[in-house]
């Protein structure tokens, strides 16, 4: 289920659809499973997922010596052994209009599809798990502009270096206890509450989108199929 947490803001993501890119393969195993994946910050590409940016950490760990503790270093390690592998991510972007970069990015062939959805849906999409699910939008920052606490651990998984702001990226993110760690979960979600639309590159052929048109039928979903508005031959 969706819980509130006061590090997780949604002011800019609000009232603006929400979108997933990806290959039809990954979209095909989530009409399988009915279930969203989450991945460790291991899994994500960025070397410096979950981690306290480097240009902070060497403060941090300047205040260590100079009032004679361990306390900042003591967090960091806290962080590295444990924390980046029990805080599982799915990411979302939220855009008033498809990203043609996100499309190159995360749907890389003409059998590519984009989910939109809205942050509600999002939401309430989580209703069938148990599990705590929290929604926010990453913060980036640089050297010269920033906040960064450490007094919530889950900073350092709603705050990147602004290399990737064009992403404009919502979190899910849940936590795993000490029983069921892994590298990544399933989290059951209800597609019909959460798909709206199914985008679909200009380009693919015509067989493509009956195929959809039927995964649709077979799946009892009732999302609408559409083209991307990006008609571009990339795509």
């Amino acid at each position: 289920m969706h819980s509130e947490h006061p590090v997780f803001r949604t002011d800019n993501s609000y009232n603006k659809p929400v979108w997933r890119y990806m290959d039809f393969w990954k979209f095909l195993n989530l009409l399988e499973t009915q279930a969203l994946y989450f991945s460790n910050s291991d899994n994500l590409g960025d070397n410096y997922e979950g981690r306290i940016p480097s240009f902070i950490l060497k403060r941090m760990l300047e205040e260590d010596r100079i009032n004679g503790t361990s306390e900042n270093k003591e967090t960091n390690d806290y962080l590295e052994s444990t924390l980046r592998k029990n805080h599982l991510i799915s990411s979302w972007s939220y855009a008033q209009r498809e990203s043609f970069a996100m499309w190159k990015m995360y749907a890389k062939s003409k059998m590519g599809i984009a989910i939109e959805t809205d942050l509600d849906s999002l939401k309430k999409s989580f209703k069938k798990t148990e599990r705590n699910v929290y929604i926010g939008e990453v913060n980036y920052i640089n050297e010269e502009k920033y906040f960064f606490s450490t007094k919530n651990m889950f900073y350092p998984f709603i705050t990147k270096l602004d290399y990737y702001k064009f992403e404009n990226e919502l979190r899910c993110i849940i936590t795993a206890y000490d029983e069921d760690i892994s590298s990544s979960k399933l989290v059951e979600v209800d597609l019909n509450v959460l798909i709206k639309k199914i985008h679909i590159s200009p380009n693919s052929k015509s067989e493509f989108r009956k195929m959809i048109e039927l995964l649709k039928k077979e799946y009892k979903l009732n999302f609408e199929v559409c083209y991307s508005a990006i008609n571009d031959s990339w795509l």
